[in-house]
């Protein structure tokens, strides 16, 4: 299955038993270990990317990566999941972490713990915003609206009655800087409100 993990600079697993061989990877790597139980043992990743920041914040400090969780796959009913068998598939960019986290909205639609506030990163009910570049808010309703400085990345994403039925990333430019956007029914972005 596809899932998202997060890492230190040096692509180094902090949590987990300290050992090169199961803690040090690089992309392309496909590891094993013998057992894995969440929270206790094997290589831990989450099916949302969001879910990743509380472990490892976006703060410069950390990278992130698309993974197959492969082998025994144990769920902790929640986002965490650890397994026997990991490969380190695609290093993500701040859009693409956004993007794989929008996708994963739109794919499940109905999963409970989708709102995230985080330093970095903020997925929000109806209204989202960011102050820094490089920093994502994304907004999730019937009629969300989100608002972002220059070089932020902002998202939307309609809502209606549970299922997402339109969405939209973009990277904000000088054009959009600062300004209320919504997503019109043909994913145009309109501003709604200067600032």
């Amino acid at each position: 299955m596809i899932a998202y993990k997060g890492f230190t600079n040096d692509i180094w697993s902090r949590f987990g038993d300290g050992k090169e061989k199961t803690c040090r990877f690089k992309v392309g790597d496909t590891k094993k270990v013998k057992e894995s139980k969440t929270a206790k043992s094997g290589f831990h990743c989450c099916e949302n990317p969001f879910e990743c920041l509380a472990y490892y914040p976006m703060n410069g400090q950390n990278r992130f990566f698309k993974v197959e969780a492969a082998g025994d796959i144990d769920e902790d009913g929640y986002e965490r999941i650890a397994c026997t068998k990991i490969t380190i598939l695609e290093e993500l960019t701040p859009i693409k972490f956004a993007m794989e986290g929008i996708k994963y909205m739109i794919q499940h639609p109905q999963r409970r713990n989708w709102e995230q506030e985080m330093e970095s990163v903020q997925v929000k009910k109806d209204e989202a915003k960011t102050d820094k570049e490089g920093y994502i808010a994304i907004a999730r309703g019937k009629r969300p609206r989100v608002k972002g400085t220059k070089g932020s990345i902002v998202g939307l994403l309609v809502d209606k009655d549970g299922e997402i039925t339109n969405a939209k990333l973009l990277v904000v430019d000088e054009k959009y800087k600062d300004k209320w956007l919504q997503l019109t029914e043909e994913r145009k972005v309109k501003v709604i409100e200067e600032s």
